[in-house]
């Protein structure tokens, strides 16, 4: 008998939090950065102002981390890429929330991708994730986590370096292996927090793309747009749960201290032998293909999705 697929789409458990990933492929040039943050000023306080938004992070590609035969890559290949990955992670608590504020702050989200448009080479492409697992502390300084200890409340929060990265790898798992995966994945990354300078973790499972956030909609209703047809509104191509992927797509963040810490301790996955034995036959085994690995920086965020994050899996 043939499943439809939204079925398997709303027979995912409950979610902590949902994460939508806006992901652009620019011109490696820094005066290109500081545009993008101007662009989105305004976008990110429309954000804000949206029932259901709980933080967000954006993040610009360092380099490709070297794993998985890929001996060319390096952690960090900023005087080498000529376009880089910029990821906007934004953080709601349903995906619900998250179409709605594309519908409400409509007119603010085109003009900012008019502004952008001159310095895309691909993109805007935006898919929703869900949540599976989370252990990330939220980021403060040394005063601070001075005075938490000594209040004996720092648990849930770490030392801010200013160097942090991250480590983003897409997973592609076989059919029927996600569940050994997911288990596989935690089990990992809970010893890898033994590395010098490992700062947490996320494990996000994809369930579906936001096709107006990929700056995708109708041809009618883009007509009528262009118009200016009084009260016309752009509409989506298909619902998220349309996007849902077969294989499943997983994303697992790993975030470090430093770029040296990441360089020196991603690899613990595949080399060290107590750490190989959980991902080999409970990750790789289940993966279709070696897994993608970025390292990407943070530009700004807003953490309080950290401290959602850790007091719901708690």
């Amino acid at each position: 008998m043939k499943t439809d697929i939204r079925q398997l789409f709303d027979a995912e458990p409950p979610s902590p939090l949902y994460v939508a990933i806006n992901r652009v492929l620019v011109g490696n040039d820094p005066d290109l950065m500081g545009m993008m943050k101007q662009a989105s000023a305004k976008m990110c306080l429309a954000t804000a102002l949206t029932p259901g938004f709980k933080g967000f992070d954006l993040m610009k590609q360092l380099g490709v981390c070297p794993m998985g035969m890929r001996w060319g890559a390096r952690p960090d290949m900023g005087d080498q890429l000529s376009h880089i990955w910029i990821d906007q992670l934004t953080y709601w608590d349903s995906w619900e929330a998250h179409e709605d504020f594309h519908e409400t702050f409509e007119d603010v989200v085109v003009d900012t991708c008019a502004r952008c448009g001159d310095i895309l080479l691909e993109g805007p492409e935006e898919p929703i994730y869900r949540i599976v697992h989370s252990d990330l502390p939220k980021l403060i300084s040394m005063n601070q986590w001075l005075r938490k200890s000594a209040a004996g409340k720092s648990e849930g929060y770490a030392v801010d370096s200013g160097q942090s990265v991250t480590v983003m790898a897409t997973h592609r798992v076989r059919p029927g292996g996600e569940e050994a995966f997911e288990a596989g994945e935690v089990a990992t990354l809970d010893k890898l927090k033994e590395s010098t300078g490992m700062l947490g973790y996320q494990i996000l499972k994809r369930i579906g793309v936001s096709t107006l956030g990929s700056g995708h909609a109708t041809v009618e209703s883009l007509s009528k747009k262009l118009k200016a047809i009084p009260g016309s509104k752009l509409e989506r191509t298909a619902d998220v749960w349309e996007g849902y992927p077969l294989p499943a797509e997983y994303l697992v963040m790993v975030e470090w201290e430093s770029l040296g810490d990441a360089r020196g301790g991603m690899p613990h996955v595949n080399v060290k032998p107590e750490l190989l034995r959980i991902h080999g036959p409970k990750v790789l085994d289940n993966c279709l293909q070696v897994p993608a690995v970025r390292m990407a920086d943070s530009m700004f965020r807003e953490q309080t999705y950290r401290e959602i994050l850790y007091q719901r899996q708690r």
